[in-house]
């Protein structure tokens, strides 16, 4: 099982397809270098972005590899990424809107994608193709004066060539993806809608939402047992059976209103959320991380700073990442033990929000 999770665990990470963990599973060996790479996202309207490197065997951190590797800037906001199991990270873009595909080890571009993508989001790689969320241009106005982008779709790639396949439509404000067998399941504004990628059509299996959980959902992890946890930052945590689609549990932890990223720890046996809560003046006030245990459905605070923009949690040592966030200036990186005790910090980056674990 310890096994058999070690691959989940890279699942979740990487949102890979898993349906099964077998001896005739043909899903390769996962090895992790106890290597990080941590995006900056910068801000937006000054492209700021940069990419660091922590290596949890030494405890350093380097800052600005893509440029080292390069020589320019990545032009862009990072919002999100992933790292596939060859090691390279599909990093995703804003302003412009592009997908750079560099060498997780060195930050050495390999190439760029950006066909079909409308202020893309989040990225998820499955085999034989990548699939990317999009909030799409197009947008309405609510009640309460927030875009909304009803017109969000998936693009799929091919991802030996990059190029695009299929697009599809899904929603409202897409965001993170999870694919179970030939389920593709995708957080929005709606509940979490669930594609059979299994036939050309792409067709839409469910929507699913937890009764009396409101407004969107955000991201998706995987627990020890297969089942999917999803952000609701409304309310807090839906626990789903990707087989049955039923919703078996609901935690209302804290997650954060702005992103509400959430994370499964190196066993699977927890999932960590964080909120950072503004005075009337939107300066940050309080910021924590919290710890959901999936089998009581309890949850306690893990770490407590000021400024909290993103969370990450090591497969290899089980270490927990965040910073204390600046989009003016350098972000202070925290690395926390799993007793959650502060092990060190670095200055990273500008808007340091994403870890990704290779």
């Amino acid at each position: 099982m310890k096994k058999c999770f070690l691959r989940l665990a890279f699942a979740a990470l990487l949102l890979l397809p898993l349906a099964s963990c077998t001896k005739e599973d043909p899903i390769p060996e996962v090895t992790f270098d106890k290597k990080v790479l941590i995006i900056n996202q910068g801000n937006y309207s000054e492209q700021s972005a940069s990419i660091s490197l922590f290596d949890e065997n030494t405890m350093q951190i380097t800052n600005r590899i893509y440029e080292s590797a390069n020589g320019i800037s990545i032009g862009a906001t990072i919002v999100s990424g992933v790292v596939s199991p060859d090691k390279e990270a599909y990093l995703v873009c804003n302003n412009p809107d592009k997908i750079e595909i560099i060498e997780a080890s060195t930050g050495k571009l390999k190439s760029t994608v950006t066909e079909g993508l409308e202020s893309p989001r989040n990225v998820l790689i499955a085999g034989e193709m990548f699939f990317v969320s999009n909030w799409g241009y197009n947008h309405i106005v609510n009640d309460a004066g927030w875009w909304e982008f009803n017109e969000s779709y998936i693009s799929v790639y091919d991802t030996k060539t990059k190029t695009l396949m299929k697009k599809f439509l899904v929603g409202t404000d897409a965001e993170g993806m999870a694919l179970y067998g030939n389920r593709l399941f995708v957080a929005v504004k709606e509940g979490i809608k669930v594609i059979d990628i299994s036939n050309a059509s792409f067709s839409t299996v469910s929507v699913i939402r937890a009764p009396g959980f409101t407004g969107g959902a955000k991201h998706i992890a995987f627990d020890k047992n297969y089942n999917l946890w999803v952000s609701f930052p409304d309310k807090g945590l839906v626990q789903i059976d990707p087989v049955s689609l039923a919703v078996v549990g609901t935690v209302t932890v804290p997650v954060d209103g702005m992103d509400g990223f959430i994370i499964a720890d190196k066993t699977g046996q927890k999932i960590y959320t964080y909120q950072t809560k503004f005075n009337a003046n939107y300066q940050p006030e309080e910021a924590s991380i919290y710890s959901v245990d999936v089998t009581t459905k309890t949850y306690t605070k893990f770490f407590a700073g000021t400024y909290f923009y993103g969370v990450g949690a090591s497969p290899s040592t089980g270490n927990l990442f965040t910073a204390e966030v600046s989009f003016t200036s350098n972000s202070l990186l925290k690395v926390v033990g799993t007793d959650g005790i502060l092990k060190t910090s670095a200055s990273a980056g500008i808007g340091t929000c994403r870890y990704l674990f290779f």
